[in-house]
């Protein structure tokens, strides 16, 4: 798992105050992206996505070179005054390209009601954010009649973006001075025997669980926060026990069925709702089930 958080340095109150008071209004320097792969009725929703991803890099990144003030959540997580700017400028953004979508952030919660939802995480990996370390980005999703259809995660130290979209497929690429390269497609692996297959675990098992599971398959450690990413671009075969809420499970969840694998919730389902969540490439959990028992 992620390392601990810092100690509270100030009031949450005083501090989305102080955030609001320095927010301007001014147009990202990233240039607004055009969508790509995506079915006509999603094409438009695609490159907004996009663009909430350009703002979301344009106004984390500043913060991210110069250090952030941050507080602690009561679940023991960590906010910065970049994760309240962003959820500020994107509810702002969605409020005026979508005014009758709803939208739940994990900053500000529930913003309206209707069939389309926004689900986004203005800084996945605050944790890492906060002590100036590279993997942090951004989730965008959109649900449709509670399924999701499209999501974006991005990596802007690393200057990598994925997105999917329901009957799309599943793309990465690069960004390079605010400009998306070519994207290339993701697929996940094609290991079929459990006995070949890395599997990297976020839960923390004792040591004799360990040496019994390392006899199934091969356990990669430690867990981090592109164990997922990984899945999808085929380097690991599956994650287990990847804990989360709806915003951090919601782009990865249509990524990796687009790129060809599978989610499962704890009940064998595919609810965002439930915190941990199975992400393998589809072609192992039977066998996988079957010997976790």
């Amino acid at each position: 798992m992620l390392p601990a958080g810092p100690e509270l340095r100030s009031g949450r109150r005083a501090l989305y105050g102080a955030v609001r008071r320095g927010a301007t209004d001014k147009p990202p320097r990233y240039a607004t992206l055009r969508s790509m792969a995506a079915p006509p009725s999603l094409d438009d929703d695609l490159a907004l996505a996009h663009r909430l991803a350009d703002l979301a890099a344009e106004v984390a990144v500043p913060f991210f070179e110069r250090g952030v003030e941050t507080i602690v959540k009561d679940d023991g997580s960590p906010v910065s005054e970049a994760d309240l700017e962003v959820d500020r400028r994107h509810v702002e953004m969605l409020r005026r390209e979508r005014p009758d979508d709803a939208i739940l952030s994990e900053e500000s919660g529930e913003h309206g009601t209707g069939s389309r939802r926004w689900i986004l995480d203005p800084i996945d990996g605050t944790f890492n954010f906060v002590e100036q370390r590279p993997a942090w980005g951004t989730h965008v999703a959109l649900e449709d009649d509670g399924e999701v259809v499209l999501g974006v995660i991005t990596r802007p130290m690393y200057g990598q973006r994925f997105w999917a979209t329901h009957g799309g497929g599943a793309w990465r690429a690069d960004v390079v001075d605010a400009k998306l390269g070519e994207p290339e497609p993701l697929r996940v692996s094609a290991s079929t025997e459990l006995a070949a297959c890395r599997i990297c675990l976020w839960s923390h098992p004792s040591e004799d669980r360990l040496e019994e599971l390392g006899r199934g398959f091969t356990v990669v450690r430690p867990a981090s926060i592109d164990n997922v990413l990984q899945v999808i671009s085929g380097e690991l075969d599956a994650l287990l026990d990847s804990g989360g809420e709806a915003w951090d499970h919601a782009p990865a969840v249509i990524l990796v069925t687009e790129a060809g694998g599978r989610f499962t919730d704890p009940d064998g389902g595919r609810r965002l709702d439930l915190g941990l969540g199975r992400y393998s490439n589809g072609l192992i959990d039977a066998e996988l089930d079957a010997f976790l028992g």
